[in-house]
């Protein structure tokens, strides 16, 4: 079987070498994205792996067809900018990586917590200038605060736990509830989680009915004072009100480690430049907000995991015509 791979970074070449060897496969590595420019990579191969799940992918589903490829896989849990519909049109099969690190994810979201809890930034970068004061520094501990917990998946659940080690009480809203969770958390209505939380923390897939679930009117009935976590997608946040609240002080802090419009900057070095979205600009110069680059996933396990179970579902299409991981059955 042959693979061709697009989007890859130089930390996961090591597994595409390893599984390839491993499943007596050939793969094929590019960093370029897949587009309707670059499919023309993909001729002669048997299927297509991709990281990123872009709207630019839906150019692609046609030529793909007309070369005969049929399966395709990304090598994330997220799809959002797939057309499912548009790519079943023309026999395409796609797989997604749902559990490819559960705890790489919640770890950071924790970790995230606890350094705008714990003001880390600003204890960082006092230190680095000598500046040994502890004026404005004042942290809150998470065994005195109610988590609100967006989407109990395997990563939503995955947080709660982690979260509860600290000795938190967890509250959680998802659409459908998981019974096992209760031994660690109450369920309540998505009001009642706004409402009653110190600090929500979000693990739900983006789709149109949740885009901007935190908004204006949303934040306008959440607790003075409320911290906001993102580590899902940057579409569950309406960035402009996000960094009114955070100004006026309605919420205290924020973690981001993904931006409603961070197309134009991930995987980019844009050290030096001036960025263009003056949303983004005001929030990274906020004193309350810690914004990382979409990194949450990235840890030795859950990358290799990502191109294990990748190159497993693809090897499923092709021996058995499907595989559990599929999203276009």
């Amino acid at each position: 079987m042959k693979i061709i791979a697009y989007s890859v970074r130089k930390d996961e070449l090591q597994y595409f070498e390893k599984f390839a060897e491993q499943f007596g496969i050939e793969y094929a590595t590019t960093s370029k994205d897949l587009n309707a420019e670059t499919v023309k990579l993909a001729e002669g191969f048997d299927a297509v792996s991709s990281y990123t799940s872009s709207e630019e992918l839906n150019d692609v589903w046609e030529p793909l067809s007309k070369m005969g490829i049929s399966y395709f896989t990304v090598r994330t849990a997220g799809y959002d900018g797939i057309d499912i519909e548009k790519a079943k049109s023309f026999g395409i099969k796609i797989s997604n990586v749902p559990q490819y690190s559960p705890s790489a994810i919640a770890e950071f979201a924790v970790a995230l917590s606890l350094a705008t809890l714990r003001k880390i930034p600003l204890c960082l970068s006092r230190a680095k200038n000598q500046n040994f004061s502890v004026n404005n520094l004042m942290g809150r501990e998470l065994n005195t605060m109610t988590i609100g917990i967006i989407g109990t998946g395997h990563i939503g659940l995955t947080t709660a736990k982690v979260f509860k080690a600290f000795g938190a009480k967890i509250i959680a809203y998802d659409t459908f509830e998981n019974e096992s969770a209760r031994e660690i958390l109450e369920y309540k209505s998505l009001d009642e989680v706004f409402a009653e939380s110190d600090l929500i923390s979000l693990h739900i897939p983006l789709t149109p009915e949740n885009r901007h679930i935190i908004n204006a009117e949303s934040i306008s009935k959440m607790k003075d004072g409320v911290i906001i976590i993102n580590t899902a997608r940057g579409g569950h946040v309406n960035s402009e009100d996000l960094r009114d609240a955070l100004v006026n002080g309605k919420v205290a802090a924020a973690g981001l480690d993904v931006f409603e419009h961070e197309k134009s900057l991930i995987r980019k070095d844009l050290s030096g430049k001036i960025i263009e979205d003056s949303v983004y600009r005001d929030l990274a110069n906020l004193p309350n907000v810690i914004i990382t680059p979409h990194v949450a996933f990235n840890t030795d396990v859950a990358v290799q995991n990502m191109v294990k179970m990748s190159t497993e579902n693809l090897i499923s299409f092709k021996n058995a015509g499907t595989t559990d991981n599929e999203i276009t059955k």
